[in-house]
């Protein structure tokens, strides 16, 4: 592949993964963490692609140093700016490896508690990389440039190599140590990525190429994108919890599970959201449906649904074997405590009720929610 054909390839790829920060950045998203480990891995992606493209331009080309240096300087400096293009082009795709494996770790467990572990371990070791490849400049172990201005392996190139493509297999050990709490379609989107991403390391070992490992590494972040669009879709905006969109799909699965399994219907209802919204603003009735959603997703397994049902409703589904009553009791006590502590000018109240639904039963999952709803008007516990 000549040095023309791999610019429609690097820039073709440079060109999808800008276009794709620049949509997402203008998107509001409540998940910011999430919004931040997507935008590291695409610049760092970004970063190596180009340097890339630099290097291979330069190596193939080198009359293109004669445009910066006359003749005496070139043996020297073209070998310098070699170097420094090549480090920092390891740098970031590893960088672009890594972060890549943070991101899907979120996305898989959506825990932001494990993946800031995660992320400050994968950070620590990015920068004993970084401190590592520093003497490479004289000792050449990762790579050097030869006189010609060729990349060559080092001795330890295999080393490094290994060290790029690790998060390959610490995605796939994750997916194996937790497949319970993984959807299904959040395993295809993580094994989408993962065979792009050894189809490319695959052609950089063998071929001893990176002529098609941008375009996969491409198609691989866009058909993420695609995918993180299509979730979105499915958030309610204020409070990050599913939308009434995101509440029909899940139960239109349920409804056509063929063997009965039981799931307990949580419904939670905010008491006095239209005083607090005209006693202190839209604002703070805003603020008091994110803080109530909030308490309901920490008390809640990763396992559970919970969706935004309608402006003050909530709704939470759990398999009918969990202690109902314990989830519900600790809610209560994290209300409780928030209002200890005085934060907002107003005290959160909510009333519940809850039933068992089960699924291949001669009663529909409409009817079961008109059930519920009318227990919800009958019986309401004040808090």
């Amino acid at each position: 592949m000549n040095i023309f054909e791999y610019f429609n390839t690097a820039v073709g790829a440079c060109i999808i993964i800008i276009l794709i920060m620049i949509d997402y950045l203008r998107k509001y998203n409540t998940d910011n963490f999430q919004r931040k480990l997507l935008i590291i891995m695409l610049s760092a992606t970004l970063a190596a692609a180009i340097t890339d493209f630099i290097g291979l331009s330069l190596e193939r080309n080198p009359e293109l140093y004669f445009l910066l240096f006359n003749k005496s300087e070139l043996p020297v400096k073209s070998q310098i700016i070699l170097k420094i293009i090549w480090t920092i082009y390891l740098v970031s795709r590893n960088c672009c490896y890594y972060y890549g494996a943070v991101f899907v770790d979120y996305f898989a467990h959506g825990n932001i508690a494990r993946t800031k572990k995660f992320l400050i371990i994968v950070t620590v070791f990015i920068a004993l990389y970084i401190i590592s490849i520093i003497p490479n400049f004289k000792q050449g172990y990762y790579f050097y440039i030869s006189r010609d201005n060729t990349y060559m392996q080092g001795s330890l190139y295999m080393l490094q190599l290994f060290i790029s493509y690790l998060p390959i297999f610490l995605i796939l050990i994750n997916i194996s140590l937790t497949p319970k709490y993984i959807k299904r379609n959040q395993v295809l989107l993580i094994m989408f990525f993962v065979i792009i991403s050894a189809i490319g390391a695959a052609i950089d070992i063998i071929l001893r190429t990176t002529n098609l490992i941008w375009p996969c590494i491409a198609a691989a972040v866009l058909y993420m994108y695609f995918f993180i669009l299509r979730s979105d879709s499915k958030i309610d905006s204020l409070t990050g919890v599913g939308n009434r969109n995101n509440f029909y799909e899940y139960i239109n699965v349920l409804s056509k599970q063929e063997t009965e399994k039981s799931y307990a219907f949580i419904k939670i209802d905010l008491n006095h959201l239209g005083d607090i919204n005209s006693n202190f603003g839209n604002i703070e009735g805003d603020n008091a449906l994110r803080d109530l959603s909030a308490i309901i997703k920490g008390c809640i397994r990763h396992t559970d649904f919970a969706v935004r049902y309608g402006g003050d409703e909530f709704i939470l589904i759990t398999p009918a074997e969990s202690d109902i009553q314990r989830i519900i009791d600790r809610i209560i006590e994290e209300i409780d405590f928030q209002n200890q502590r005085d934060i907002r000018p107003y005290q959160l109240r909510i009333n519940y009720t809850y039933d068992v639904y089960t699924t291949n039963s001669r009663l529909s999952i409409q009817d079961f929610l008109s059930y519920l709803d009318t227990k919800m008007q009958k019986n309401k516990p004040l808090l």
